[in-house]
């Protein structure tokens, strides 16, 4: 798992933040794996925060929010 959030958050600093996704992918693929639902929110909240409107990434970071949503909506049901 370990080596996971090294290329999770390797994804997130490559991107500059700007891919929401690599975002929404760590909390559903990590922070879900190893119980971690303070990086499992926080992950998500930055989704929920950020601006989608991204060139070249606005659908995806809009399809990543939706994503986060229903993650966070579900998430006591998980954790």
């Amino acid at each position: 798992p370990e080596q996971a959030r090294d290329h999770f958050e390797r994804a997130v600093a490559l991107s500059e933040g700007r891919n929401l996704l690599a975002r929404v992918l760590f909390a559903e693929h990590y922070a879900r794996l190893v119980f971690d639902r303070e990086l499992h929110d926080e992950q998500l909240h930055q989704v929920l925060d950020a601006e989608p409107d991204v060139p070249d990434l606005t659908l995806q970071n809009t399809y990543a929010r939706q994503q986060a949503r229903q993650l966070l909506d579900g998430a006591d049901d998980y954790f």
